[in-house]
């Protein structure tokens, strides 16, 4: 990171206040463009960031957890190839750049602004967000800066540990949740609801949300002789209680950057293409062994394209293996993320409302935390000792992820997500009926924990998807039933300089620190042409 550019250009400002053309714009003053401004007005602006990190990222991120893969072969991140000395391209380098420019001293501006004016609220809520970004972060990329973040006049910034990162998250929440509880709030300064589009202001959901992120973080550890499945537990119970508690971004969608990334006006997913791997998860053939009409998941057709032929046995869904790209013809080709029947984009620049499916709309929020999310991660925190309590979170979890999908509003009328319809009582009846839900605690799996999951973070949980599989290193075997955990994961036709390996990291952004910052690089190892796929220190067990 440039020592000069962790001031973002609407703060630029301030800077310019303290030189010798102070006097000047003291009677220069626009009003629109205060030197000053509040956290009201700031905060919008830090909500409105998080999706580019994250959307931007999950074209790479979804592949390696083929949640997505490219109607080509051989694409590079389709089969992990991401070695030797980065070229000039900042790929892979998004949530490294929202971090450290996006919100950065941004956040800590509204920090140090809103303790001048108690505006505690502010406080809490923007800790909140350093802490989500923060162990973003660190899961993508492993090694990061965290102590010498924000530090000034200098250009090499030293890298922290992953347990640092971890043990600095957890203090970021802790401040949050401090903030967010105090009641002695200036009363002539503008409230958190001015400024918050996510909760309005609630500074109880805010807190609800904190302890989702701790929630993580102590749940990333399940490899560790130190993982305390209890504090899980804890967290998460003083977490979400219901959908209607969830963490989304919404977009307005007036204009290019208030319009959802993977909506089709901005069209960034056209060589995108579902995996074999969510459409077996979905169509019954993973879960339930058959793919006969009753054992499909009704949630498929709100979640997946189908292609025009119909024909195959399955409803006509087809996806794409990662590296080998389409291998179907025609009518029968793997249809893009945007419509049923459809092979290119419907609505590439201009605004459509009623063009894309699911999360692939201009104007369709992105979830950041889900109720479902967090009870799949209760399921799993219980397995080993109460396998009732895990059960009835799996159930929870799915009957969730089946609310989710049917939600009839959403913030700032974003549109629904569902198809045409919503989900009926007798479709998700029949469904937990089937073959692909388990009936009894006594039955349950960690694969059916982790599948049912990765279903219901499908096209936006991208972060926690890969953590988890890196948990489990993608193929580790269920002890239970002998198989992998992640069924229908493909190990594509990896690079020779992989060593065998899969991905485990992205490397830092080239932009600043392979430019600016290259001695720290060399101590932690980034120089090697097989840094990512350098295990994490949260996967490695002990």
């Amino acid at each position: 990171m440039r020592k000069n550019t962790y001031i973002a250009a609407f703060l630029l400002g301030l800077s310019l206040a303290t030189t010798g053309c102070k006097k000047y714009l003291d009677i220069n003053q626009d009003p629109d463009t205060p030197q000053n401004p509040d956290a009201s007005s700031v905060f919008p602006a830090m909500l409105a960031a998080i999706p580019r990190g994250t959307q931007y990222d999950a074209r790479y991120i979804g592949k390696y957890i083929q949640n997505f893969s490219t109607n080509t072969a051989n694409n590079a991140w389709d089969i992990h190839n991401f070695q030797g000395y980065p070229t000039a391209t900042d790929v892979g380098g998004d949530m490294w750049r929202q971090v450290y420019f996006g919100l950065g001293a941004n956040l800590n501006y509204i920090i140090n602004e809103g303790t001048k004016k108690r505006q505690w609220d502010y406080v809490g809520a923007a800790y909140a967000l350093k802490a989500l970004m923060f162990q973003m972060c660190t899961d993508e990329y492993g090694e990061v800066i965290f102590t010498e973040a924000f530090k000034e006049n200098t250009s090499v910034f030293k890298y922290d540990t992953q347990p640092d990162v971890y043990r600095g998250v957890d203090s970021l929440c802790r401040l949050a949740l401090a903030n967010l509880q105090r009641t002695d709030l200036n009363p002539a300064s503008s409230p958190l609801s001015k400024g918050d589009y996510i909760y309005n202001g609630n500074t109880a959901l805010w807190t609800k949300f904190v302890n989702g992120l701790l929630a993580r973080n102590f749940h990333r550890t399940t490899n560790k002789a130190s993982y305390n499945a209890d504090s899980v537990l804890y967290y998460i119970d003083r977490s979400f209680a219901s959908g209607s508690d969830d963490f989304m971004v919404p977009f307005d969608a007036s204009k290019n950057d208030d319009s959802n990334f993977f909506g089709t006006y901005r069209d960034n997913l056209g060589t995108f293409r579902q995996t074999k791997m969510i459409v077996g998860l979905l169509d019954g053939s993973l879960l339930a062994g058959s793919t006969t009409f009753n054992n499909r998941d009704p949630r498929i057709k709100h979640m997946l394209s189908t292609s025009t032929d119909t024909t195959n046995g399955n409803g006509g869904y087809r996806g794409v293996d990662p590296g080998v790209g389409e291998t179907n013809t025609l009518n029968s080709r793997t249809a893009v993320p945007w419509g049923d029947s459809l092979y290119a984009n419907p609505s590439s620049t201009r605004f459509d409302p009623t063009k894309g499916k699911f999360l692939f709309k201009d104007q369709v929020v992105s979830p950041v935390m889900s109720y479902a999310e967090l009870q799949f991660m209760k399921a799993e925190a219980a397995f080993k000792t109460n396998k009732t309590l895990a059960y009835e979170s799996y159930l929870k979890g799915i009957n969730a992820h089946f609310d989710f999908i049917n939600r009839a509003t959403f913030p700032r009328s974003n549109k629904v997500i569902f198809n045409v319809t919503p989900i009926s009582a007798v479709e998700r009846a029949n469904y937990l009926a089937s073959a692909n839900v388990k009936k009894s605690g006594g039955d349950l799996t960690i694969t059916d924990i982790m599948l049912q999951k990765y279903i219901a973070l499908w096209g936006w949980g991208f972060y926690e998807t890969w953590v988890d599989m890196r948990r489990y290193h993608y193929t580790d075997i269920d002890g239970t039933t002998g198989q992998v955990v992640y069924k229908g994961f493909v190990i594509p036709a990896l690079p020779a300089g992989n060593n065998g390996k899969l991905a485990n990291r992205i490397r830092p952004r080239y932009n600043s620190e392979y430019v600016w910052n290259l001695p720290e690089l060399e101590r932690i190892g980034a120089l090697a042409p097989d840094y990512h796929v350098k295990e994490m220190w949260f996967s490695i067990k002990d």
